[in-house]
């Protein structure tokens, strides 16, 4: 859903318009909706179909949407260029080719995820590190509410105050994240012995140490699949033996 300003002081009705989501010059998808009835001034809550096909501009493309994505879901603030083209409007090409010149940059929505205690939701809702054992398990919040997403591949690094690391994770068994929350299967941690990380997973046995984590994820929905690199901050970590 989204909001739009008329500021003419027209009525319309728009059967159909089609415009394009890009970015530093790189189609990458499109946005879509239907039977417009667009008052003057505000309209809310107009229901919009986005696409998402970063492919259809080649390398460049996937590589632009995969940056893109990436830090949007690491919580950054990120823009979106749209653009009209000849079939925005296919009633009226000429509208949507005469406004194909003009770039219009939006803020992203936010993204949509469940938050705890009025904070900000956060992809990792909660971690265990278990030492003896060498594994983490993690709680994830999907941001799709019906779709199930699979993480293919984790390739992920914790650090302790920022920039001393504990101990990296790589796995390639794929696992589903499905809408709300999900627990992962355990992961296996490579520990960085006798790094000042390590040295305060163990001082903290039986509490909680807020970590930071780097991590290049593979994600796939459907047939749709990505690596994308992610950057959590604060994270909760129970550490237990």
């Amino acid at each position: 859903m989204v909001n739009m300003t008329n500021p003419t002081p027209y009525a319309a009705y728009i059967p159909y318009v089609n415009i394009h989501i890009a970015k530093n010059g790189s189609v990458l998808g499109s946005a879509t909706a239907e039977n417009l009835n667009l008052t003057r001034g505000n309209n809310t809550n107009i229901r919009v179909t986005a696409r998402w096909d970063a492919n259809v501009a080649g390398g460049k493309g996937k590589k632009i949407g995969a940056e893109l994505l990436s830090q949007y879901l690491s919580g950054y603030n990120v823009t979106l260029d749209v653009q009209t083209h000849r079939d925005s409007i296919p009633a009226v090409p000429l509208i949507g080719e005469a406004l194909s010149h003009l770039n219009i940059s939006i803020p992203a929505p936010k993204l949509d995820l469940p938050s705890e205690d009025g904070e900000e939701g956060h992809f990792i809702r909660d971690a265990v590190f278990h030492v003896i054992s060498s594994t983490a398990t993690f709680t994830l919040v999907s941001p799709l509410h019906y779709n199930t997403l699979y993480i293919d591949a984790v390739n992920a690094t914790a650090y302790y105050n920022h920039t001393e690391p504990v101990g990296r994770i790589d796995y390639d068994l794929p696992f589903a994240v499905t809408p709300g929350a999900t627990k992962t299967p355990k992961l296996p941690v490579q520990w960085s012995v006798g790094s000042i990380g390590y040295d305060a997973v163990k001082k903290a046995l039986g509490g909680v140490l807020k970590l930071d984590a780097k991590a290049n994820v593979t994600v796939r929905i459907g047939n749709w699949r990505e690596t994308v690199w992610y950057t959590g901050r604060g994270i909760g970590a129970h550490i237990s033996l």
